[in-house]
């Protein structure tokens, strides 16, 4: 555990400390005069290295239930909505779904943020019809036409990503949308759809320098070899993945020779058994291997045996997925993939009622209710009426415009440096959840602020679930005439909190600390300014959990750059802070 003392040089005087190497190995930003260009273990366009830093639009061509609050593959879950909503209703929110889950202004505030591409999951069933064949002009083509044109617009890289493959190329039927009693593995058919797809787009678009790559198949899980391990995760030779690959190479090569093939392995991207050969096929040699990575530690050890590929196989690596964590642990992936030249692109790009990604879609009454009404049958069914009013105001939710923009978690994963979350001035009331955007141990410190866990399960971070993606705990409140909706809770020794200060007046001030103690435990919290101790007060523990204001009066405050708030004792909740200006 730190103790303050040392914290105080750490935050007032070195700052975060990124070696500058990290620092200015970002490569945001493109001008583009050549294609991306795989050159021995890195990418290259031109003469310059490049670091893809991007963001996947998980959630628009291919729903995963659980972006949605619910589960299933995209199929069942329109079925299901269809029984609710009717079909004419459910057919028009999936077409208005296409068109305003994502806009250019969706890919300007990407931009805006200071990432450098995109990645683009695409669902196979918008580029062909109900009997398998190509269009020329079909939804899917029109989506990925405008997609470019908005990525030229603002400078960004765009990677075509096959995530739901004919036929389904897993057996996670949730991320290809696989249908039961399919598979591209066991027909033929699907697997000449999926080489076709490839041909036709690489035709369309191989003279297209602002299309990055192509990412073939998006996390193959499959027991090929019968092992027992239905991820394929076993698998020892992968000859159906392997002899697919050839062919959708060979049929890419045929027409474009220009642009980088993403391979991605068995085991969701992670069993590259087999495949070895694939790098030598390609006459180019154009080839990086992508590895998708969560909940893991921020180590080489994590990922040693992808390190090892790129080192005997001399191609880069690309972490085509990654995300759903804290900003922490965006910011330390962040910073370790700096530290190896590998991408990265965060998943997903919107959720419902979730805080671990860039934009975030606010929950829904009638939604929530058709969500829990498939979870639990026994409870009210919704009505015909409900769930329409539910998927009218899904679409509206969706639109950028509507939404909640995280703007901690790009912060994070762009490596910024700590700046104020909003302004704060004495006189007046600091809301003790809008500390300063920044790193662990920078302008927070929480003791539970990541999952290293290796299972999405363990999302802890913030016990109340609320508001922010750091470690600091924060729950909503619902005290009457409360105008802070949100609130610092469950408080534990020497964690802390710091706030920029855009202006101070100097004078005496009484200072009221909005809290709530808990029956378990008295407290104790000091303020300082810059390196100085302001004020110290104890909690007393009361047996009843109420609200209730601290005052400190006549303190001396003088010009300061930052408030620091330690919970010197936790157990207690805080809401604010209120400095109020005496007279004279």
């Amino acid at each position: 555990m730190k103790t303050y003392h040392s914290l105080v040089f750490l935050i007032f005087f070195s700052g975060m400390c990124i070696p500058s190497t990290v620092a200015q190995s970002s490569n945001l930003g493109f001008e583009f005069s050549d294609f991306l260009h795989a050159r021995g273990t890195e990418l290259f366009q031109n003469d310059r290295k490049v670091i893809l830093k991007g963001v996947g639009l998980g959630g628009w061509m291919l729903q995963e239930g659980y972006m949605l609050g619910t589960s299933g593959a995209q199929h069942e879950i329109k079925q299901k909505l269809e029984n609710l909503a009717g079909k004419e209703a459910t057919h028009q929110f999936y077409k208005d779904w296409l068109t305003y889950y994502v806009a250019e202004k969706d890919i300007k505030q990407i931009a805006d943020w200071g990432y450098n591409s995109i990645r683009l999951p695409m669902h196979y069933n918008l580029y062909f019809d109900a009997s398998g064949n190509w269009l020329e002009k079909s939804k899917g083509l029109e989506l990925t036409d405008s997609l470019l044109q908005w990525s030229k617009n603002n400078n960004l890289q765009l990677i075509l990503d096959l995530h739901a493959a004919p036929g389904g190329q897993g057996n996670n039927h949730d991320i290809s949308d696989r249908k039961q009693g399919e598979s591209l593995w066991e027909d033929e058919k699907f697997q000449d759809m999926t080489v076709l797809m490839w041909a036709k787009l690489a035709e369309k678009y191989k003279d297209e320098k602002w299309i990055a790559g192509y990412d073939l198949i998006n996390e193959i899980n499959y027991d090929f070899e019968n092992t027992g391990n239905l991820k394929g995760c076993s698998c020892q030779k992968n000859e159906p993945l392997l002899k697919l690959y050839e062919r959708i190479i060979d049929a890419i090569r045929k027409v474009d020779k220009n642009h980088l093939i993403i391979l991605e392995g068995n085991c969701y991207g992670s069993n590259y058994n087999g495949l070895e050969s694939l790098v030598e096929y390609d006459p180019s040699k154009n080839i990086a291997l992508s590895l998708h990575g969560y909940w893991s530690v921020n180590k080489d050890s994590a990922i040693q045996e992808m390190l090892d590929h790129r080192t005997n196989l001399n191609v880069p690596l690309w972490r085509g997925e990654t995300g759903e964590n804290s900003n922490t642990w965006f910011r330390e992936m962040a910073i370790h993939m700096d530290s190896l030249e590998i991408g990265w692109a965060n998943w997903p790009w919107k959720k419902i009622n979730n805080l671990d990604g860039p934009v975030i879609v606010d929950p829904i009454p009638e939604w929530n209710k058709i969500v829990g009404y498939w979870a639990d049958p026994s409870k009210p069914k919704p009505t015909e009426d409900e769930a329409q009013r539910a998927l009218t105001q899904f679409i509206e939710n969706i639109k950028l415009e509507n939404t909640r923009l995280m703007h901690g978690v790009s912060h994070a994963y762009l490596i910024k440096t700590a700046e104020p979350y909003k302004e704060h001035n004495l006189p007046g009331k600091i809301a003790m959840t809008d500390y300063d955007h920044g790193a662990y141990s920078e302008t927070w410190y929480d003791n539970d602020y990541q999952n290293t866990s290796g299972s999405s399960s363990n999302t802890a971070w913030n016990k109340g679930e609320k508001y922010r993606n750091d470690g600091v705990d924060i729950w909503e409140t619902k005290v009457s005439g409360d105008e802070n909706q949100y609130f610092v809770g469950k408080t534990e020794d020497k964690e802390w909190l710091k706030f920029t200060l855009s202006s101070v007046v100097p004078g005496k001030y009484d200072v009221v600390l909005r809290v709530r103690p808990h029956e378990e435990k008295s407290g104790k919290i000091e303020l300082h300014l810059d390196e100085n101790l302001l004020l110290s007060a104890e909690i007393p523990h009361k047996t009843e959990r109420e609200w209730e204001d601290i005052t400190i009066s006549e303190v001396n405050i003088s010009k300061a750059k930052f408030l620091l708030v330690l919970f010197e004792k936790g157990g207690f909740d805080i809401g604010n802070i209120e400095f109020i200006k005496r007279a004279g």
